[in-house]
């Protein structure tokens, strides 16, 4: 696939489906990857975006909360163990989970009204 359709390495993408449909409304069923395409142009913002899912993913090992990664745990389990990274005391942690959930949130928007582009990202 082209770079413009599929903004993501292949791990990254699974990890950003994993984390999309633990907050995505059950049965949403979007390309939320290739809406991200628009808004990850730049190198620096697609590295940005695949280190932050890369340590998602280990996350769980990291922290002994589970022997799986993020993207292969169940969808409830995600879903708890990203709201408990979004509401951590550590500032940084808490701040980029909220500009992810932004980010996926306005990927699925975009790729349900076919547009393909999220508005506006903070941060992305």
């Amino acid at each position: 696939m082209s770079e413009a359709r599929w903004p993501l390495s292949p791990r990254a993408a699974r990890v950003f489906y994993g984390v999309a449909d633990a907050w995505l409304p059950s049965g949403a069923d979007v390309d939320v990857v290739a809406a991200l395409a628009p808004q990850l142009r730049n190198a620096g913002g697609r590295l940005r975006l695949e280190l932050m899912l890369w340590l998602l993913e280990w996350s769980p090992r990291l922290l002994l909360r589970s022997l799986r990664g993020l993207s292969w745990m169940e969808r409830r389990a995600r879903a708890a163990w990203l709201e408990r990274l979004e509401h951590s005391r550590v500032r940084p942690v808490g701040r980029s989970l909220a500009s992810l959930r932004t980010l996926a949130l306005a990927a699925h928007a975009a790729a349900a009204s076919g547009s393909g582009a999220p508005q506006s990202l903070p941060g992305a």
